[in-house]
């Protein structure tokens, strides 16, 4: 199998989630939207990269209330549905015996987008770019 020098399949499945979450952040930073498109890229490509990295695949009762408070908190508008299916894509690879510092880093980046915006342009913005943060705090969950 061809392979670039010195990258093992590690550091190339790695690459990929890097990519990835690089992409959707930037695009909704610009946009204000997350595209089904690339969430499938994402199952497609990210999920079968972060089992090579050796992240397990969670189905527990965990992951179904975080399911059912994402999507109340989608349904409220709280957060927008972009943002819900983002956070769902993420939900099983979690590991939620540890989420104190990704939540606080998850409530911290939309605040210093929101006092950015106050700054750059002297009024609140309408809209917030919330994956990012996001994607920010799910990799900070699977490192820890």
């Amino acid at each position: 199998m061809a392979s670039l020098p010195g990258m093992t399949l590690d550091s190339l499945a790695l690459t990929v989630c890097i990519l990835w979450s690089a992409i959707i952040a930037t695009l909704d930073l610009i946009t204000y939207r997350i595209y089904n498109s690339a969430l499938l890229i994402g199952v497609l490509l990210v999920w079968p990269a972060l089992y090579l990295i050796g992240k397990s695949f969670n189905l527990s009762l965990h992951v179904l209330v975080f399911t059912l408070l994402v999507l109340a908190a989608g349904f409220s508008s709280w957060v927008g549905m972009g943002d819900v299916k983002l956070l769902l894509f993420a939900a099983p690879w979690l590991h939620y015996e540890n989420v104190g510092k990704p939540l606080i880093l998850l409530i911290a980046l939309p605040w210093m987008q929101l006092m950015a915006g106050l700054v750059i342009k002297r009024s609140f913005p309408q809209r917030i770019a919330f994956a990012p943060a996001i994607l920010t705090a799910v990799a900070l969950n699977m490192a820890t």
